[in-house]
């Protein structure tokens, strides 16, 4: 993988999808949509231009280095303001489909079926504990509201 197409996702990087990689701890920018496979997502929203997204930078890198096994896939969709000012036709098209107009957000999924079955859409800042209390919710959440398999 070239160097320039790993970047911690903020106002130095590309517009893109970015996908975390977990076992080199490092970012990396995606050429393709990144929800092929079935699975749990957390997604954030980030501009460029955006001071918020600057103070929640903060809080999120912390999430994302202090999660345990088993993790989602943790994916930031990177604009330099929203999908009206966007470089990447990926990450635009991201801002568009999920019908993103405040910054930060972030989107907690589940994929099951090749569909998205469960979401989760927060608007606005959020610190590491707060982060932390919703992903292990909608991780309750999810498993309380999956399908129940027939017994056999």
């Amino acid at each position: 993988m070239s160097a320039e197409k790993e970047c911690k996702p903020g106002p130095s990087c590309p517009n893109g999808v970015y996908v975390y990689d977990f076992e080199k701890k490092t970012w990396r920018l995606e050429e393709k949509l990144p929800f092929k496979e079935n699975g749990y997502y957390v997604i954030y929203f980030d501009n460029s231009s955006c001071p918020a997204c600057r103070k929640f930078d903060q809080e999120w890198f912390s999430f994302v280095e202090s999660l345990d096994p088993p993790r989602p896939t943790l994916i930031v969709v990177l604009c330099d303001w929203f999908a009206k000012l966007c470089a990447s036709e990926y990450a635009k098209k991201l801002f568009e489909v999920f019908d993103v107009h405040i910054s930060p957000t972030v989107f907690f999924m589940i994929r099951e079926n090749g569909k998205i079955t469960r979401m989760f859409k927060h608007e606005g800042l959020l610190d590491k504990e707060k982060l932390f209390f919703l992903h292990r919710a909608f991780k309750e959440f999810a498993k309380e509201d999956a399908p129940q398999q027939p017994s056999k």
